[in-house]
């Protein structure tokens, strides 16, 4: 009787613990295993065999996520889930969909928020072989979204780069059998999972290191180094040192949790080395890889206004020489950065001599140094006076920035700074160039002409243009900046427009096509689908002996901003189908009027958002935005809010602050 109560209290025990949990502890929340925050998704994810660390092969009978209990799914519950096995351990690209022969639907029906679990139970088990890696995939199909503080809400945790591959939409519902082949994205997260029906191994997984990333640079003096819960490990082992398996720094420190700062801080620009092993009731993980990383450079010599860094000024656009720069470790000079905005809590100083009246400045190969890992907003404000009579001439969000009115043999300073305060730092090379004289198509009485088909120039002075009509306003409803100019003639045939910026160009051109007379333009189209270094390309109809005339120039119709180098090619005859380009979904901003937040309603396809004031100004520039809008700081009036896509197209929304 003893031993069969003993057996059936193991065999409990057992069935009880057959379950792997991967990512436990985070409350990060992401697009995974679907997005409850869009209409539809479809989302695929990769675990791979080492992460698992099943004892053995086994049936799969169920999958447990994890969300905030407060939270709703109401309107994201419908769901099919497929599990596969795979060789592949991350995605290759965003098309790179594992197909659905390869997968097997194990769930389709309603979930439920039950007290912060999302349960799917398995009509059928999933036999997982225990030596492929497990692919994950699930759709949502239900029309509605939940807005959960305009949030996704089911946890998530890092994961190797590519590892979550998916698609969201409000509008269109994807079919897992073809899967989306446009504006699908890549993650490095995937979804904290429960795995029923697997036992783990005795002995746990290495853990996956989070911070700092291998052959990371500028890691603070005192990080604190953060991986991966690594399921059944009980404690962890961390060594650091200063050669490949040294251990000078730490050896084989003990850690209860899933992080490690050293007891000192670390040796300035040196490479370290670390790595981290699990410890479990089986014992201790075997064969961890090291990775490496630069801890941060000494404070910046320039953090004080008085020993501002001299820079070389260029003699033309080209930023032959360049200044490197970093905000880590550099202290706020106390300087207030009014008219200008942002914390200016790590500011580091320049200074150069003007040899023109005006000069581009533009900080190139920006990189995010701080703790706040995706953070590479930096601003930069201009200053006429000496130290100690610092009057501010310009500011700056974008990277680059045109300073004016400047006297020649004049010294004047420049400070850089990230715009948001702790954790925030970055790296740059710093750029002083010079714009070159007007072209001799600076007006429209002065446009080339276009005589031969296929027509092609190069346009490598075209930063010299002025606006010297002002803004373009023939058509309407997309006034642009006066740039340079070209002519042709008409013989009935349909012309191509086709403007082409170089390599890494920040120019967002808009091209403007015309009849009548240079003193009274007649509209004819104008197009700008493009954003900075985008292609931009129109077709116009002609009738035979008209004269037209084409306008290459900044987009903005309200600020006058430098133009920059391309090429325009004009062709003749009618474009295939595929070299047009088709409209783009509308994005929303809400609400408006607003008062301190200013929502996105398709925050994942927008690459950049520019803010400027009724005058032109740009106020603020935000790369790689969330759904929400922090926008506080703003005072009370009408913005211009640009939204530049990252299919190139952009949108201009007027919105009013309360």
């Amino acid at each position: 009787m003893t031993k069969f109560l003993l057996s059936c209290l193991l065999f409990l025990s057992m069935t009880l613990s057959a379950q792997i949990d991967l990512g436990a502890g985070s409350t990060d929340v992401g697009v995974a295993p679907i997005s409850t925050y869009y209409g539809y998704s479809y989302v695929q994810q990769i675990y791979t065999k080492q992460e698992i660390n099943a004892n053995a092969a086994g049936n799969i009978t169920g999958l447990k996520f994890y969300m905030d209990p407060a939270m709703s799914i109401a309107s994201s519950s419908q769901w099919v889930v497929y599990l596969g096995h795979t060789t592949k351990s991350s995605f290759t690209s965003d098309t790179d969909w594992v197909p659905l022969a390869q997968l097997t639907q194990v769930y389709s029906g309603t979930v439920t928020n039950a007290n912060g679990v999302i349960e799917v139970t398995f009509a059928t088990p999933f036999p997982y072989n225990n030596t492929d890696n497990l692919v994950l995939a699930a759709e949502e199909n239900s029309s509605g979204y939940d807005s959960n503080d305009y949030d996704e809400v089911i946890y998530v945790y890092p994961g190797a780069s590519n590892s979550l591959l998916y698609y969201k939409n409000d509008y269109t519902d994807p079919d897992p059998a073809s899967p989306p082949t446009m504006d699908a994205q890549l993650q490095g997260y995937k979804s904290v999972v429960t795995i029923l029906g697997l036992t783990a191994s005795p002995i746990p997984a290495c853990p996956l290191i989070t911070y700092p990333g291998n052959n990371a640079t500028f890691v603070p003096l005192t990080p604190t180094i953060t991986w991966n819960n690594s399921s059944g490990a009980t404690s962890y082992k961390v060594s650091i040192g200063t050669t490949p398996g040294g251990t000078d720094v730490a050896n084989q420190v003990t850690s209860a949790t899933n992080s490690f700062t050293p007891a000192t801080p670390l040796a300035p620009n040196t490479v370290h080395y670390v790595k981290v092993t699990a410890v479990g009731p089986g014992g201790e993980s075997a064969g961890c890889s090291q990775l490496s990383f630069t801890s941060a450079p000494p404070p910046p010599t320039n953090d004080e206004c008085a020993t501002a860094v001299t820079l070389t000024v260029n003699p033309d656009l080209n930023c032959g020489t360049v200044t490197p720069g970093y905000t880590i470790g550099a202290t706020d000079s106390g300087t207030i950065p009014d008219p200008c905005y942002g914390t200016p809590d790590d500011d580091v100083w320049f200074k150069f001599v003007a040899t023109a009246a005006t000069h581009k400045i533009s900080l190139l190969n920006i990189q995010s140094v701080g703790t706040n890992a995706d953070d590479t907003d930096t601003y930069f404000q201009v200053f006429s006076g000496g130290c100690g009579a610092l009057s501010s001439i310009l500011c700056s969000d974008p990277a680059s920035g045109v300073v004016t009115g400047l006297t020649v043999g004049e010294t004047y300073l420049v400070r850089v700074y990230s715009y948001y305060d702790n954790g925030s730092n970055q790296s740059f090379d710093i750029c002083v160039g010079t714009f070159p004289p007007p072209p001799a198509n600076d007006e429209c009485f002065g446009a080339l002409t276009a005589s031969t088909f296929p027509y092609t120039y190069v346009q490598n002075d075209g930063a010299g243009a002025t606006n010297n009509a002002g803004m373009i306003t023939a058509c309407s409803s997309n006034d642009m900046n006066d740039g340079t100019w070209f002519t042709f003639v008409g013989d009935g045939d349909t012309f191509n427009i086709t403007v082409t910026m170089p390599a890494g160009s920040d120019f967002d051109p808009q091209i403007g096509v015309f009849s009548g007379s240079c003193s009274a333009l007649s509209c004819e189209n104008t197009v700008d689908d493009g954003g900075q270094g985008g292609t931009e390309t129109v077709s116009i109809p002609t009738l035979s002996g008209n004269t037209y005339y084409i306008n290459v120039g900044q987009y903005s119709g309200w600020s006058d901003e430098p133009e920059g180098a391309f090429t325009i090619n004009i062709t003749k005859g009618v474009l295939a189908t595929s070299d047009v380009k088709a409209n783009k979904n509308t994005i929303k901003l809400y609400p408006n009027p607003f008062s301190d937040v200013l929502n996105i309603s398709d925050a994942a396809n927008v690459k950049s958002v520019y803010i400027s004031d009724v005058a032109g100004r740009l106020v603020r520039q935000i790369e790689n935005p969330g759904s929400v809008l922090q926008l506080g700081e703003l005072k009370q009036g009408m913005y211009l809010v640009t939204l530049n896509m990252k299919d190139g197209s952009k949108q201009t929304i007027k919105t009013i602050k309360k």
